[in-house]
């Protein structure tokens, strides 16, 4: 459970090749409008030329495409008003010149532009082919007219958000706030291929009040896209697929809007405001609280809630419960949950017993540290009882033994360390350990990318998996309780976090669990409104006998 969504300055845990592993040497080329770019640019340049074989070895100007549009005007000045409110000392969009960062020959060329975009004049197609270059990636704020000729062995990448719409430019990320899409695409496409030509993808949950916001939420993700597919290129020879971020498909309704319009600035003029007021009204009236219910199931239960037997847990007004999980233990019952007050906004691990009678017994501190705690995953190992919290404000994935179940437990291992890392969750399959974890880019959100490790114990060590991550979907990536297998088949609960963050609940069948393929499938929906005062439900899970689910009601 996350502390104002538990977004963390923490470095991803990298693929590395083994000793002695030789890879070919990829040459890459720079394709910008204009020599001076936001700091982002810069960062995923230098980012990519920090794997080993890689090397820049040309830059290519085209000049500024920008249209001056009275529609474009009106746009910066009502963004420059956003980044005063919302992104004031953001760095990623501090202006620098690119060519005086990197090293490497520049040179300008010519294009030819029309409505559908812009390409490289034949002077231009000449001189770009000549650079020889593996991969040319595109930094423009008006995309290249598709299909581009081919100037590269693997083509013309450019990183956009939404539908043909460049990360560089201050549009991106406005039509999907203008529209109320709870999602926003951010991916990596190919402008040497016909059609949209993406090859990697991933959705975001939209920020409601800031378009500059939604636009940078995207890029602390996206902007690692171009690394993540050149190593997948370096290690097998081809570009790899899109992470699994279509298990859900695109929205049907999901906006396309290339560039600002009046009547589109005034309708989302319009909403910003909406959204900004509607929500400091609702903290002015309301405090919302997670709570936690439970009930005793039978074998009619099968993947859902049997919500009319649910008895129902409520935490005092100064602090919330979430998180549940549900542990037997020598013929007793157990619910281990997070409980933060608000007053310290650091939470701790409580643990209340269940008794046959279904009547529950006094809430008790099972685990405290200095650091947010959260997610308390409970497993058993050779005997003995294991807790894995979620420790993602120390930076670090812990495990700890019981000493004398369920009060007393003992930091036993750090199995990873300088990670951003949530809701780890663990998965034994023929003597096989599974753990499934969200793991966050340096100031992206912690719910949109799952990661799967694999060990031989459940206290490691952990292997990444080659292509991580698995998921890179808002709605379906984090972890929402602990996995089940339910008539021979294995299902993976999740959370949906595009409306909101913990929403609804998504049971997804998984269908391959190996080294070189995960694929699951959602087959049921855990939505909130079971009771009208209910408005998200985001844990899910259960033991043999016991099943426990959270929700979010205001108080």
């Amino acid at each position: 459970m996350p502390i104002a969504q538990k977004r963390r300055e923490k470095k991803r845990v990298d693929y590395h090749p083994a000793d002695g592993q030789s890879l070919p040497v990829v040459r890459l080329g720079v394709l910008l409008d204009e020599r001076m770019q936001e700091q982002w640019v810069l960062d995923s340049l230098r980012r990519i030329l920090s794997m080993p074989g890689t090397q820049l070895s040309a830059i290519a100007v085209t000049g500024s495409l920008c249209r001056k549009s009275f529609a474009t005007r009106l746009h910066r000045l009502l963004d420059g008003l956003d980044k005063q409110l919302r992104c004031r000392y953001e760095r990623l969009f501090v202006l620098v010149d690119i060519v005086a960062g990197l090293a490497a020959p520049m040179f300008d060329i010519g294009v030819v532009s029309n409505s559908d975009g812009w390409c490289p004049d034949e002077a231009g197609l000449g001189t770009l082919r000549r650079c020889d270059v593996d991969v040319w990636l595109c930094f423009s704020a008006i995309p290249p007219r598709r299909s581009l000729p081919p100037v590269s062995r693997l083509g013309v990448w450019g990183i956009e958000i939404g539908r043909n719409v460049s990360a560089t430019s201050i549009w991106a990320g406005a039509a999907e706030v203008d529209a109320g899409s709870p999602v926003t695409l951010v991916g990596i496409v190919d402008y040497a291929k016909p059609g949209n030509g993406l090859i990697y993808s991933s959705f975001s949950a939209t920020v409601k009040n800031s378009v500059r916001r939604n636009r940078l939420n995207s890029l602390c993700k996206g902007m690692h896209f171009f690394r993540r597919l050149l190593e997948s290129q370096k290690h097998n020879g081809a570009t790899c697929r899109p992470a699994q971020a279509v298990t859900l498909s695109l929205p049907a309704q999901y906006p396309e809007s290339r560039e600002p319009t009046v009547s589109a600035l005034a309708r989302l003029s319009f909403r910003l405001i909406s959204n900004v007021a509607a929500n400091q009204l609702h903290l002015l009236r309301w405090r919302d609280q997670w709570q936690i219910a439970y009930y005793f199931k039978d074998e009619s239960d099968k993947l859902g809630c049997r919500f009319e037997r649910m008895r129902y847990l409520i935490p005092p007004r100064d602090c919330f419960w979430a998180d549940p999980f549900a542990v037997e233990y020598q013929g007793r019952y157990f619910i281990f949950f997070e409980e933060l007050p608000y007053h310290t906004q650091k939470g701790r691990i409580m643990v209340m017993e269940v008794f046959e009678n279904a009547e529950p017994g006094a809430a008790q501190v099972a685990l405290e540290r200095p650091y947010h705690l959260s997610y308390p995953f409970i497993f058993a190992w050779n005997g003995s009882m294991y807790m894995l919290p979620e420790t993602a404000g120390n930076g670090t994935i812990e495990v700890f033994r019981s000493e004398a179940f369920p009060l007393r437990w003992r930091l036993h291992r750090v199995l990873l360390d300088n990670v951003s890392a949530f809701d780890t969750t663990l998965w034994e399959e023929n003597g096989r350990w599974w753990m499934f974890v969200n793991i966050a880019e340096p100031g992206a959100d912690s719910c949109d990318e799952l990661h799967l490790y694999s060990s031989t114990t459940p206290l490691g060590p952990w292997t990444a998996r080659r292509g991580n991550p698995v998921i890179s979907d808002v709605r379906c990536a984090r972890s929402a309780g602990p996995l089940f297998m339910s008539q021979g088949n294995l299902y993976r609960p999740s959370q949906d976090c595009s409306q909101d963050y913990g929403h609804s609940v998504l049971i997804n069948r998984v269908d391959a669990l190996n080294d070189g393929d995960y694929r699951e499938t959602t087959v049921r929906r855990i939505a909130p409104g079971w009771r009208k005062d209910i408005f998200r439900t985001h844990t899910f899970g259960g033991s043999k006998h016991l099943r426990v689910i959270d929700y979010l009601v205001s108080r």
